[in-house]
């Protein structure tokens, strides 16, 4: 294992400054913007240029902040009391060429430009997912009215970088790199295929025979059970909503518990959270045992490609029934299912539609089960490569394998 010599962050940023809010309409002298939050850091990351809010800031401010490909928008507050500031998110110049304006940090971000002739910047960008993963940026937090804010120039000081050759630098943010793309790869096949998918129903429900059915009617839903969190002993993982979008956690129940089999999520099936934040999920991980609040989605009959489907046209009304039953956590209840309708295509455009889309369905759920595979396989492979345990050319055969 070859060591490099440690070089205090502050050595290798050329330039940083604060985002900015702007305002929601036009004013004299303003240029229009899209502002990267750190809300919007899982998109950013994924390709996904639709969701950025758009406003209005002084030309002058925007000249100053506008993001370059290389830069790192560092989030510097709003943490939580479970997540520390301090993550961040690389700008390639293939995500700046989908938006329809120059983009900014947010005003809770910062613009960091590292010194290209000392640093790679996807280098520095893995070292500092790195640095957030493995917890080091709660050093870096203070509160201040019960937020989390980022302390950046004690962390200038006292991040140390182990800085291999820029040729090095290279070779290794190329390697993870090319995990990076293949799951940016298959998230646009994602939301390619599920826009499909939905302009074909829609047009599917026009043919005559189409009719409006209760929610209730399109499949069994199923709610998980009260497993408590923590259990001792060897046990199964407990999926919570917390993880729906992240993947299980470290919750078990005890292995001899009986589990009834709609109690419990394969690859392939669906889940719905039905408070808090209300979503309908393909579950594409490994089996997991699904506690309360969320529903397993069992079809009645219909491909789940359309269950899905028809459950995320409606996702957005019962948002807002959930929104004003609020009080801590807002929900809905089994009644809700009833009343709220949802127009069906005819049963023979629904036989049509299987042959079409089925597969596709089938495609997406190997690619978005592949985007966890690729993820865990580039986190192993983080920490060895930064730290020279591993070398690049043994990393690239087990990318190799991965991507082929």
């Amino acid at each position: 294992m070859r060591h490099h010599a440690s070089t205090p962050m502050r050595d290798l940023v050329a330039f940083a400054i604060g985002g900015g809010w702007g305002e929601d309409e036009p004013f004299s002298g303003s240029q229009c913007v899209a502002v990267i939050r750190g809300a919007d850091f899982p998109a950013v990351a994924t390709g996904d240029a639709e969701s950025l809010p758009l406003r209005h800031e002084p030309a002058a401010k925007v000249a100053k902040r506008r993001l370059v490909p290389g830069d790192i928008v560092l989030e510097i507050s709003g943490g939580t009391r479970d997540r520390p500031t301090g993550r961040t998110v690389l700008i390639s110049d293939e995500y700046l060429s989908l938006l329809d304006a120059p983009a900014i940090p947010a005003s809770f971000c910062r613009l960091v430009r590292f010194d290209q002739r000392r640093v790679d910047a996807t280098f520095m960008y893995y070292h500092l997912q790195r640095m957030h993963s493995a917890g080091r940026t709660w050093a870096y937090q203070n509160r201040s009215t019960g937020i989390a804010n980022f302390q950046y120039e004690y962390f200038l000081d006292n991040e140390f970088v182990a800085l291999p050759t820029l040729q090095e630098q290279g070779g290794i943010a190329a390697t993870l790199g090319a995990l990076d793309d293949k799951i940016k790869s298959n998230f646009r096949l994602l939301m390619v295929t599920e826009k499909l998918i939905a302009a074909e129903v829609v047009q599917a429900t026009l043919f005559d025979g189409a009719r409006r059915v209760p929610v209730a009617g399109l499949a069994r839903f199923v709610n998980g059970g009260a497993y408590t969190k923590g259990a001792t002993g060897s046990g199964r993982v407990v999926l919570r909503i917390a993880e729906l979008n992240s993947g299980p956690g470290g919750s078990t129940v005890y292995t001899e518990l009986d589990v009834p089999d709609d109690k419990t999520a394969r690859a392939g099936d669906l889940l719905m959270s039905w408070s808090g934040s209300l979503d309908i999920y393909r579950w594409t991980r490994d089996e997991a045992i699904i506690n309360q609040h969320i529903f397993k989605v069992i079809p009645k009959d219909l491909p789940a490609w359309l269950v899905h489907e028809r459950l995320k046209a409606v996702m957005s009304i019962f948002q807002s029934i959930a929104k004003d039953k609020a009080t801590t956590m807002g929900h809905i209840q089994r009644g809700h299912l009833e009343s709220t309708t949802v127009p069906m295509p005819p049963s023979e455009q629904i036989l049509r539609l299987d042959a079409q889309l089925g597969p596709l369905w089938d495609r997406l759920l190997l690619a978005e089960r592949q985007i966890h595979t690729l993820a865990a396989l580039r986190d192993a492979l983080l920490p060895e490569l930064l730290s020279g345990r591993i070398r690049v050319a043994e990393a690239g055969e087990a990318v190799e394998s991965a991507l082929a």
